[in-house]
């Protein structure tokens, strides 16, 4: 099993120049190989594969001019022909199915805020000197260390370890965010997740706007709203940077102090996100969400902006990761699965409570009973859920 562990990094003046050089060169071997594939297949050449790309671009490091692609990780130029391979596959793999966007790979920017390059980890092994004819240890080229993390080409980097990671170092991806900062991704393989313990609960979710979350037990989650609370604060950083001319440092500053804001509510809704994943998972050994149609819903202007700040998308699946680590069950409902209308004593559906949205609370007028509309959605879909987990579907 992998995870992937995201930490900040500090880079000194010297390692700043080497980090740059290598997006640099990433994406110049990037943007190369794409132009040269597209040029090949537009003359009837054919389709110019991986390992063709590698072979020349051996011999590109030793033409003149081409001499300082050796400045840099030799194992990310690689890296980035794999990933252009691999678009190029996805791409064709689109075109053969029929309703798919095809996603043709276009070319990297260097006016990009967001670079990155991505390194794999060398496998530590045991090999003989000839000289000596002593067995010596060959490190990894990526390792990472209590306060610092040594990566190739850069050496020892100051680093902040946030968190205990276990496993075997995969690979590593340095990227710079548009406020200028420096983090490193760690893939780890070999790891195994200790189960948590049963609880015997199981709890239908209701997603919301207002309360984020209202679960069968009548337990209530609010949304925070991080981005309308500093809404205030970000519009003021636009103000300001508009004011500024373009180009120049003091636009340069007022555009990072503007991306910090940004990045900041993004952290402040991640961190709340898997603090409340997490703690639904430890709590409940079965989980019932009605799966959303998103990319439907989203195209609505007045639910587009509610939609993506309390980050339903995101909210299921941590759960879903988190429930198949931690031995837990997910249960994925139909969206077309009257919840909302339907009463969870005697079943009548109630059909003014889909059509209208205020409708908070209501009668059914079979049975009489008091219903609060998201505490009775949230039944009936733990009800249907618990029904679809006992014959195995829909169950992740």
């Amino acid at each position: 099993m992998e995870r992937r562990y995201n930490f900040r990094i500090y880079p000194n003046p010297a390692q700043e120049t080497q980090i740059q050089k290598n997006f640099d060169c990433v994406r110049f071997v990037y943007n190369y190989y794409l132009a040269k594939r597209r040029e090949a297949y537009e003359s009837g050449r054919g389709i110019i594969g991986y390992n063709e790309m590698c072979r020349d671009m051996t011999q590109l490091k030793r033409t003149a001019g081409y001499e300082w692609l050796r400045e840099a990780d030799h194992n990310s130029l690689q890296r980035a022909l794999k990933q252009l391979d691999l678009a190029f596959q996805k791409f064709f793999r689109n075109v053969k199915q029929k309703g798919t966007a095809p996603g043709f790979p276009v070319f990297k920017s260097k006016k990009s805020l967001r670079q990155s390059y991505t390194s794999p980890a060398s496998t530590p092994k045991q090999y003989t000197d000839k000289r000596t004819g002593n067995v010596r240890e060959q490190k990894s080229s990526v390792a990472l260390y209590e306060n610092s993390i040594k990566l190739p080409k850069l050496g020892r980097v100051k680093c902040r370890v946030s968190k205990k990671a276990e496993g075997r170092i995969l690979s590593a991806t340095v990227l710079r965010t548009a406020a200028g900062r420096y983090f490193v991704s760690l893939v780890f393989t070999d790891w195994g997740p200790v189960p948590f313990l049963q609880t015997g609960k199981a709890a239908g979710m209701q997603l919301g706007i207002r309360t984020l979350v209202t679960l069968s037990d009548g337990t209530e989650i609010k949304n925070p709203y991080f981005l309308k609370k500093s809404r205030k604060k970000i519009l003021r950083l636009q103000k300001e940077l508009s004011r500024k001319t373009s180009g120049s440092q003091n636009y340069e500053k007022a555009r990072k102090r503007l991306a910090r804001a940004y990045e900041h509510t993004h952290n402040q809704k991640a961190d709340m996100l898997h603090k409340l994943t997490t703690q639904l998972v430890r709590e409940y050994d079965v989980l019932c969400v009605r799966d959303e149609p998103l990319k439907k819903m989203i195209r609505e202007r007045r639910f587009a902006g509610p939609l993506l700040d309390a980050g339903w998308g995101a909210l299921v699946s941590e759960l879903s990761y988190k429930c198949g680590w931690y031995g837990k069950t997910l249960v994925k409902i139909d969206p077309l699965y009257p919840s909302t209308r339907r009463c969870s004593v005697c079943g009548f559906e109630y059909m003014p409570v889909s059509r209208q949205k205020r409708i908070m609370e209501w009668n059914c007028p079979s049975c009489h009973t008091r219903h609060k509309r998201a505490v009775n959605a949230a039944v009936n879909l733990l009800k249907e859920g618990m029904r679809l987990a006992e014959t195995g579907r829909e169950a992740s």
